[in-house]
């Protein structure tokens, strides 16, 4: 399916590049948006959702799980290999060192019976939890 270059693409597309390495949620886009003034421009949440998901499926941007249990979104950075340990219960994020990122990647690729798309996430039960 082609990709257009829709007016409502270029600005998130936009937003998220001005936000380089933070996650929204489609409302805070949406929020951080309008309160651009110079765009003018109307996103409902429909729309936001449809662009997200695929700027996800062709690699230009990630998502994730907030605290909420919210999808986040931002754009994707060019380092492949995210390992991120998230509490089960509270969401709250930790990342794990580069090179022990790439240990793991390398290790599942070479070996197991699934490949990974770069990011793995492993779910724990954090201190403040327990």
């Amino acid at each position: 399916m082609a990709t257009y270059n829709t007016m409502q693409r270029t600005v998130i597309l936009s937003f998220l590049k001005t936000n380089m390495g933070q996650a929204f949620t489609v409302k805070e886009m949406i929020a951080g948006i309008r309160a651009d003034s110079s765009t003018g421009i109307s996103l409902p949440e429909s729309t936001v959702y449809r662009i997200m998901g695929n700027l996800v499926k062709s690699g230009i941007a990630k998502r994730d799980i907030n605290r909420n249990r919210e999808y986040q979104y931002r754009l994707s950075d060019d380092k492949k290999g995210r390992v991120i340990v998230r509490c089960r219960i509270c969401g709250k994020v930790q990342q794990i060192d580069e090179e022990v990122c790439r240990e793991m990647i390398n290790e599942l690729n070479d070996h197991g019976s699934m490949g990974t798309d770069g990011d793995i996430e492993i779910l724990v039960i954090c201190d403040d939890c327990k």
